[in-house]
Formats: C-alpha cells, sequence, structure tokens
C-alpha cells in the first residue's frame, strides 16, 4: 500500500493538471448524454467505483510496469490475480485521496473552473492549437464518457493533485536540520590506500602456446560465431512510381484558380471578444442591456482591451484582453464569422447573440496573404501532385504485396507481380547487421520465433516499403583457433588476472600485518600507494563507486573495495573533514529545497497511518 502511494504522490503527473499554456475558449454550453461507466464496483471510504475508475488504475498500474520494466512490457501477461492486486491498489490510492480531498473542501466550484480551463489547454482537444468543442466531445464520447462526465472527471483529479501537492509541500524542516544535512554532504574524507591496476596486471601475462590451445579446447562455447541469416528482399518507394504520374490538361491552371479563389480563407485574422453570458444575470434583457452599455462605451472610444478585462465572462482570456488569437470558420460559430466578415483592423463588430451569451468582436491583427503568380505556383502544383500521386500508387502496391502475402503466394511471384528486382542480403547477425537500411525492425523480425525460410513480410519504413523473406539460417559453429587466436589468449590473459588478483588481495593482508608491507609493493609496479586529503563526494580522483562506499565507512576503519572497471582499492579512511560555517552558510538556500523534499517523503509514513490504514474499502466481487 505505501508503495502505491509512494508512486503516486513522485510519479509524472496527469497532463489535465498541469497544463501550463491558456489558449482561447468560447463557452458555448455542452449537452449531457448520459455516462457509459455507471456500473458500481463498490466503494472506498463512501467513494463509489465506477469502472472508468477501474479502467483509469488499469491504465496507471500499465504505465508504471512500463516504468520499471520498460516500453516491451505486456501487463497483461501477468498472472490475473497479480493485475487485479495492482489495479486495487491504485483505485484505493484514487479514492483515499479524493475523499480527503473532498473532506477539506478542495473540490469546490474553482476546481471545476480549472478543470475546464486545463481540458481546454489540451492538445488531444485543438485544431491548430486553437480548442475545438466538436472533437472535445468526440474525444471523450469515444472514451466512454460524455462532455459533462469528463469536466467531473477532471474535477476529481484536480481536487486530488492539490491535496497530494499540499502534503508535499508541507515543510516542518528547521534551519538545523538543513544545516546537519549541508554539513553531511559536503564534508570531504582524508584516504590512504593501495590500488592494484587489473589492466596493468593483465598486461603482464604471458600465455604459452600449450596453455592458449587447452584453454580453448576447455571452452568451445566461448568461440563460436554469430548465427548468420540471410534473406530476399525488395524495396517500394514513391521514388520509383513519380514516371507513372500524368498531369492531366488544364490541371495546374485550374489548381492555381483554386489557390486564388482560397487566398482569402488564408488571410490570418487575430481578433478578440467580449462574452457575456446570459445566466449570470437576472434575465436575458439585463444581459443584452449590459452588452448594449459596453458596446456604446466601445464606440466612444473606451479601450477594447480594458472593457473585456473588466466585463468579459470569459474566464479564459479575459486577463488577455479578450484574445481569441486567430479565426478558424471550422473552430467558431459561423456568427462570429458574419460579424467579422468585412471589418478592418482595430474594427469592432456589432453584438453578436448566442443561445447563452453575448459577444463583440474585434480584429486586431489582419495578416492577407502575399499572392504569387501562375509562373511562381507552376512548379510547387506539379511537384505536389506528384508527390502525392506517387505515394498513392506505392501504396497500391503495398496493399498488393498484403494480398498476396495473405494469399500466400511465393515472394518471387509477389515480386513479379510487381516487376520487382530480387536482391539478396547476407551475412546478418543479431548484432551485425549488413542490409543496406538500418532499422531495428527488420533485425528484429528476422532473428524472431516468428521468421521461418520462405514466410514473407512487409515493413512500413517511413517513405519506403520493405519486403523481405528469410532465405538461409547459418547456424554457429566452432571457429578455427587460428582465427580467434587473439580472443583465446586475452579470454585466458583476463582468466589468469582474476585469479592473481584473488592472491595478491590475501598477500596484502598478510604483508600488512607482519610489516612487510613496502618491500611487498614494490615488487610489482601493478600495485601502488597514495593518500587523498580533503576528497570529496563527487570527487573525480577516484571512481565514483568506490568514493560511494568510502563515505559509508567510518573514521578510522578499513576495507577492500571492487571498483566496475576491475580495480581493487585497500582503502584506510583517516577521517572526515567537516565543512566551515561561511562554506554552509552559502549553501543553505540550495540544500533547502533538497532537505524538504527529502522530508516530503518521510510524511508519506504519516499519510500511510491515517489515511490508508484506516481506509474502508468495499469491492463488489470485482474480477476479470
Amino acid at each position: 500500500m505505501m508503495e502505491s502511494l509512494r508512486n503516486f504522490l513522485t510519479g509524472p503527473r496527469l497532463f489535465i493538471v498541469i497544463a501550463a499554456c491558456a489558449l482561447p475558449f468560447v463557452f458555448l454550453g455542452t449537452s449531457s448524454l448520459g455516462t457509459t461507466f455507471e456500473n458500481n464496483l463498490g466503494s472506498v471510504n463512501g467513494e463509489k467505483i465506477t469502472e472508468a475508475d477501474f479502467q483509469i488504475a488499469s491504465n496507471i498500474a500499465n504505465q508504471k510496469f512500463k516504468n520499471i520494466y520498460g516500453d516491451d512490457f505486456n501487463f497483461n501477461e501477468l498472472d490475473e490475480n497479480m493485475q487485479l492486486d495492482a489495479i486495487k491498489q491504485e483505485v484505493i490510492s484514487q479514492k483515499v485521496l479524493l475523499s480527503q480531498s473532498k473532506s477539506l473542501g478542495l473540490l469546490n466550484a474553482e476546481t471545476k473552473k480549472q478543470a475546464k480551463m486545463a481540458i481546454i489547454r489540451n492538445p488531444a482537444f485543438q485544431i491548430d492549437g486553437v480548442f475545438d468543442e466538436d472533437i472535445y466531445g468526440a474525444q471523450v464520447n469515444a472514451a466512454g464518457h460524455t462532455k459533462d462526465s469528463y469536466i467531473d472527471l477532471m474535477t476529481d483529479m484536480l481536487s486530488t493533485e492539490t491535496f497530494t501537492g499540499a502534503i508535499t509541500s508541507i515543510g516542518f524542516i528547521t534551519e538545523k536540520e538543513i544545516e546537519d544535512l549541508a554539513y553531511l554532504l559536503e564534508q570531504s574524507a582524508n584516504i590512504e590506500f593501495i590500488k592494484v591496476d587489473f589492466n596493468k596486471l593483465e598486461n603482464q601475462i604471458v600465455n604459452t602456446d600449450d596453455e592458449i590451445k587447452s584453454f580453448y579446447e576447455n571452452n568451445n562455447p566461448m568461440f563460436f560465431s554469430d548465427e548468420e541469416r540471410s534473406f530476399n528482399y525488395f524495396i517500394l518507394s514513391s521514388e520509383d512510381y513519380r514516371s507513372l504520374v500524368n498531369v492531366p490538361d488544364g490541371y495546374i491552371e485550374q489548381s492555381y484558380q483554386e489557390y486564388l479563389n482560397e487566398s482569402k480563407n488564408r488571410t490570418q485574422i487575430r481578433f478578440a471578444h467580449i462574452m457575456i453570458e446570459k445566466e449570470n444575470h437576472a434575465s436575458n434583457k439585463d444581459a443584452l442591456d449590459l452588452i448594449q452599455d459596453i458596446k456604446e462605451k466601445i464606440d466612444g472610444g473606451d479601450d477594447f482591451s480594458e472593457l473585456a478585462k473588466i466585463y468579459s465572462d470569459d474566464i479564459v482570456n479575459k486577463d488577455l484582453g479578450g484574445d481569441l488569437e486567430y479565426f478558424d470558420a471550422e473552430v467558431f460559430p459561423v456568427e462570429f464569422s458574419m460579424a467579422i466578415d468585412g471589418l478592418n483592423e482595430n474594427e469592432t463588430s456589432e453584438i453578436v447573440e448566442l443561445e447563452d451569451t453575448y459577444h463583440i468582436l474585434k480584429i486586431t491583427e489582419l495578416n492577407e496573404e502575399n499572392i504569387l503568380s501562375l509562373d511562381e505556383m507552376k512548379d510547387s502544383i506539379m511537384n505536389d501532385l506528384i508527390d502525392s500521386e506517387s505515394f498513392a500508387l506505392m501504396n497500391d502496391a503495398y496493399d498488393i504485396v498484403d494480398d498476396m502475402i495473405f494469399a500466400n503466394n511465393s515472394f518471387e511471384s509477389i515480386a513479379n507481380a510487381l516487376n520487382k528486382d530480387i536482391s539478396i542480403s547476407s551475412g546478418n547477425t543479431v548484432n551485425n547487421s549488413n542490409f543496406e537500411i538500418q532499422d531495428y525492425r527488420i533485425n528484429e523480425y528476422l532473428f524472431s520465433s516468428e521468421a521461418e525460410i520462405g514466410t514473407t513480410i512487409s515493413i512500413d519504413i517511413d517513405d519506403l516499403i520493405v519486403v523481405i523473406s528469410l532465405s538461409d539460417v547459418q547456424p554457429p559453429f566452432l571457429l578455427d583457433i587460428e582465427d580467434v587466436i587473439e580472443d583465446v589468449n586475452n579470454a585466458l590473459s583476463s582468466k589468469k588476472a582474476d585469479e592473481k588478483l584473488m592472491l595478491l588481495i590475501g598477500e596484502l593482508e598478510i604483508a600488512r600485518n607482519d610489516n612487510s608491507l613496502e618491500s611487498f609493493i614494490e615488487a610489482y609496479d601493478f600495485i601502488s600507494t597514495d593518500s587523498f586529503v580533503d576528497v570529496k563526494r563527487f570527487s573525480s580522483l577516484l571512481p565514483q563507486d568506490v568514493l560511494s562506499e568510502v563515505f559509508e565507512m567510518s573514521s578510522g576503519n578499513s576495507k577492500i573495495l571492487n571498483s566496475r572497471n576491475g580495480d581493487v582499492y585497500l582503502i584506510d579512511l583517516v577521517d572526515f573533514n567537516k565543512p566551515s560555517k561561511d562554506i554552509i552558510s552559502d549553501l543553505l538556500k540550495e540544500y533547502e529545497s533538497f532537505a524538504n523534499e527529502k522530508n516530503s517523503k518521510n510524511l508519506t509514513s504519516v499519510i500511510n497511518s491515517d489515511l490508508f490504514d484506516s481506509a474502508r474499502v468495499n469491492f463488489n466481487n470485482l474480477v476479470f
């Protein structure tokens, strides 16, 4: 349970909660269609568990496993009981925290308003950076929600986010505790050590021919070749079909005329609005009187932007002077298009009435497109046609390939049907591809269990279609000793060096105990002694893995430490040095945030006791 909460508090936040860029949106009203997710699967602390909650928890659990084991991890391959337990943990996390946020009054009208703003900023619900209500409705309906129920769901998530954010930001760290932490992490060490250099030791080892031959014979599996696979292939490219594209008579002239006709639509119109919501007033007449009064102020010379900040009910952009960015006929109501038609820059529209709102619009920018001549457009029109048609012809060929593969046609017959020459790629290994196109999907297939000789597949790679058929598999075989003599010698030297190193460590300990250490070290040029003063935790004087263990030691102690590069250190930790008060004073600000973060993690133990241990959990026969 604790791990579930820890992941929830420290993991990545839902984008809907932390979206930062406000985008223009006109609230035109929403309709409720009745939610799809209504089955009651139980409750936690009185909060009903729905299928939607279960699905969200499933997605979170799935993503957490991917974060640990990689994107290729398949959550569905886990034992069903394990899947269910992981999902239940997430459901409990969501509902416990939601119930607490509700009890603290964090689920309110302001939270709902912020959730709406976050939805508007979500790129998934936008066209060209502008919120589209139809896309929003289609997306959430496809996920089993209505527009209203999705807003409610996001409001719950936002209130929970506010609650967890408040918890993790609570700071009970005193200045003394921050100082203690700074002193601990800023301390340095004085050390004396003996180093055995593995590479120097290994380089001094000389192997006889008989030793090399014996090692080779006794370790044959180390010296097998890689499995090699060959395959037949041909490539479909849109470039191959460009010459087959015919430009119809009159096409360029017709396309240019369409370009001229649409040039008006490509004029960029940036505009702003002042919105008055009818429901915010005692009657529609009061709302109309207000918008008419605002219109009179604008006509009288009052600043449109300042009036928007004072009167507009569009909470998203009123502080921006009502800015709606650039007009798009597919995004905004047709009434807006009619109202701004023919307006020049800095001109305002008449009052626009929609079902629930009144608006006054103002053109703030008018950027008309520079119209190109036919000669300037001719090559572009023709190339666009050839690009699109050649790509379409390639995809037609792709469809033929897939149909023939499905019908179990041979690779040769598929190539013949498309008049493609067959090429061969040989000598490919799992770690070394000789193929002209370097793409992981090709090798991934070739060396998978699905690849069988004679089987054909097609792989879509960017603007190319690669059609391949495995033709030959050369299994690994024992390489002649003459071909791998260097590898055999290196492997034997490494083995001897490891064995010698183990003996040397024991001999060093004995030499240190009988006071013969100096003469012992002088006998080997790969053993050295040194001492460092004032070594910091992240110094480059020693390997980082060795330093990490040094700072876990106690003053006056000795320890044998193995570095990842093979070297061995016999460390004597003389003592630690505390930083001066002046140094700590300069670093306190940096350590304050670090200390608070550390403290917030400690608070999770309190949350575990007060919230999760006392949670009232009731699952109604929740099974797959």
